[in-house]
């Protein structure tokens, strides 16, 4: 974390260098630089802890809630004068409580400070009312057909960044930064998966790349063309530079404003153009929806955490936010249960991410739901340590295939607000995939991080293992460096069509990494294997550790493949029906070992991950558990407690903390009850020896038994959450 510099009164800015339009005042460049660089923004500073009511409330009542909840920040979804055409704001007009405007923004903000409540202004800048839409049509979005898109949420349009809307939008901001605000938040910018045609896009793109711009959708079946990647950057590229200027204008008027946006979540981005890497350069602080869960619950429990630990790795040192919503859409003022709250709580939390969380109003939730609101902020406020500025002490690394998802048919895109579900076009999704092995890790209590392609050609020395869920697409580049990583020690397990494609989705001869998997050919994909199995052949073999079965539930797809190396699991041959007979071994390798220089190498030809997130098999659980305990010396160990028990892992200077996650409930969702977990055992691998231990959300210390190298104890319970502080 950059290291602050002291901060800067904003009534200080007025007069620096005289007014500019409007009488907004503007700093000299150099200062601005300083400040900028030195980052000694507010949000930096502490865990921020955001709500945002959705319904309106008078002024005073809404700040006396928000600071009962324990909030330090708001997000004013009220606020009437952003954008005319903002038809979500306008519908949230419709309740109860004075409107906020440029008009009462003074009066408001005054009543934000009595208590001590950052306020950031919501701007939505991608869900425009028709009727105010088609006054600007020039502005609107366009789908390739030439039609303005007219569905967003089923009764909106969109405008487009790079229509002269942009101007009215900058406008704007400069007037709100002439208010004592504190931040604003950008709903948006997106493209959608059928957009944008209008005339602004399609003369930016004509200078840019001096061709016409193709179509979106026939490109998404034929994705090797290299006008689909000029699509994916010109995309990109654009949401980029509108955040760049429209950040510069609020910096030039006031460097202590805060600026973000929500972006990309665990998904591909070309549907929407949001690149977090991207987004990160030229925002204040990372965000994506990670808690925000719909209908059947579908999305894995784990998706707040995996949001979090994705957005530590692309923000660049930069705060993050996790956006929680404490609803269960589609239903728009419904409140989740208790314990979902809970584990969207907690998850965000652990990953260091800042927690916004939404409500439709207060008195749709029950008291327990308050409580545990309520509880947490507690936590937060009293505790801030645990939850800024730590590293993790993971020597695990999970990759998200991001860069994968747009040039791969087997990504998925999820249902979210901004893209409809689509499924993939062939085996290999590379979200089950991704989900099955972070089941598989949580369930097994190892702490580890995610990482994306990009990271991969970072420093890897810090992991003992790096895990690669069918991350197909690698540049020559990242290929590389996973190569050193394993020459000089490192172990990874690889799955499926791992590394068989370029970054740009050219489908290659054989797998980029076939060396460190030890295969001599990549062949055909094969199945699916609906009642078909793997044989293990090398009973000693230590993936198969307490594993008794002859054979084991094959994954759904296998890969044919060739190998000289070591093959102690081979699939069986396909049977014509479920009761068709015993199985019988056939030539395919299923999991292949290899060591490469210094490092190890396991290879699963199949997808296991997948098939581990939707069946739930216990002996892959026991199988990834063995390969992960092997190739990677455990630094934590539990005792006593159920699967169910997440753990992590981190430490700042002076102190270590062990965050216990706990969704052990009643086997439905959404999560009402939290089942609390007695006498847990906890082993820590350290070089230091500690000095005190203090269970945070119990507020009790506890005893412990230092040893040479490692530091044990007992948990009495473990409620919803707990962490731990091992002070050194």
């Amino acid at each position: 974390m950059r290291k602050s510099s002291n901060n800067i009164n904003r009534r200080s800015f007025v007069g620096i260098t005289g007014t500019a339009a409007a009488g907004i005042t503007f700093l000299p460049s150099s200062l601005f630089d300083a400040i900028v660089k030195d980052g000694n923004g507010w949000w930096e500073k502490e865990p921020l802890r955001i709500i945002e009511f959705e319904q309106g409330y008078e002024f005073s009542e809404k700040f006396d809630l928000l600071k009962d909840m324990g909030a330090n920040m708001e997000h004013v979804t009220r606020f009437t004068d952003t954008s005319p055409g903002t038809s979500f704001l306008d519908a949230h007009n419709l309740y109860s409580g004075k409107k906020i405007n440029f008009g009462s923004l003074k009066e408001y903000l005054a009543e934000a400070k009595k208590r001590e409540i950052r306020v950031v202004i919501y701007y939505n800048v991608h869900a425009i009312a028709i009727d105010y839409a088609r006054q600007h049509s020039d502005w609107q979005q366009v789908k390739a057909d030439g039609k303005p898109i007219e569905d967003v949420y089923t009764v909106d349009s969109s405008f487009c960044i790079n229509s002269p809307w942009r101007d009215e939008v900058f406008q704007t901001l400069r007037k709100l930064a002439a208010y004592e605000i504190d931040g604003i938040f950008y709903d948006g910018p997106i493209f959608f998966a059928g957009t944008c045609y209008c005339e602004s896009c399609k003369r930016k793109f004509r200078e840019k790349y001096l061709k016409d711009l193709p179509s979106k959708a026939e490109l998404a079946s034929n994705r090797v063309l290299p006008e689909w990647r000029e699509i994916i950057e010109f995309q990109s590229d654009s949401i980029a530079e509108f955040l760049r200027e429209s950040n510069n204008i609020i910096k030039e008027n006031n460097p202590q404003i805060l600026f973000y946006m929500n972006g990309n979540t665990l998904a591909p981005s070309w549907p929407t153009g949001r690149n977090n890497r991207k987004i990160a350069r030229e925002t204040d602080i990372l965000g994506a929806e990670g808690g925000f869960l719909y209908g059947e619950f579908k999305e894995p429990v784990y998706k707040p955490g995996a949001m979090g630990k994705l957005l530590e790795t692309q923000s660049g040192g930069k705060p993050t936010v996790v956006f929680d919503n404490a609803k269960q859409g589609p239903w728009a003022f419904s409140s989740l249960p208790a314990g979902e709250i809970s584990i969207l709580y907690s998850q965000t939390i652990t990953s260091q991410a800042n927690v916004w969380l939404s409500v439709s109003a207060a008195s749709n939730l029950h008291p327990r739901e308050t409580d545990v609101i309520k509880k947490y902020n507690r936590l937060i406020k009293d505790n801030p340590d645990p939850f800024i500025r730590t590293k993790s002490m993971a020597a695990i690394a999970l990759v998200w295939p991001q860069n994968s998802g747009n040039y791969y048919s087997g990504s998925s895109v999820p249902l979210t607000d901004f893209t409809k579900e689509m499924k993939p076009e062939k085996a290999g999704s590379t979200e089950e995939e991704f989900y099955g092995f972070y089941n598989g890790l949580a369930r097994g209590h190892f702490p580890f991080d995610v990482l994306d392609e990009e990271a991969l050609n970072s420093d890897l020395g810090k992991y003992q293992l790096i895990i690669l869920p069918n991350v197909t697409c690698l540049s020559k580049s990242e290929a590389e460096k996973i190569r050193n990583y394993v020459r000089n020690g490192g172990n990874i397990i690889s799955t499926f069509e791992t590394s068989l494609y370029d970054a740009t989705g050219k489908k290659l001869d054989n797998f980029e990494l076939s060396d460190i998997f030890g295969t001599d050919n990549y062949n055909e994909i094969f199945g699916p294997l609906n009642w078909d199995y793997i044989s293990p052949e090398v009973r000693d073999h230590f993936s198969l550790k307490e594993i008794r079965n002859r054979y084991l539930n094959a994954p759904t797809y296998g890969v044919k493949i060739r190998t000289q190396a070591k093959v102690p699991v081979f699939f069986s041959k396909p049977l014509p029906g479920s009761y068709a007979g015993s199985p019988e071994i056939s030539d395919l390798p299923f999991m292949v070992e290899n060591t490469y220089g210094k490092g190890r190498s396991i290879y699963l030809a199949g997808t296991f991950g997948g098939s581990l997130k939707k069946f739930h098999f216990p002996e892959y659980y026991q199988l990834l558990n063995n390969i992960v305990s092997e190739f990677c010396k455990p630094v934590l160990r539990l005792e006593n407690a159920p699967s169910s028990v997440e753990v992590s892992l981190r430490r700042n200077e002076n102190c270590v903390f062990i965050y216990l996650i706990n969704f052990t409930s009643e086997m439905k969702r959404p999560i009402q009850k939290i089942i609390s977990c007695p006498d847990i055992r906890i082993e820590v691998t350290l070089a230091e020896k500690v000095k005190s231990l203090k269970s945070l959300c119990q507020k009790q210390s506890l005893q412990f038994t230092n040893t040479a190298n490692s530091v044990s104890f007992v948990l009495p319970v473990l409620e919803d959450y707990e962490v731990l502080k091992l002070e050194l």
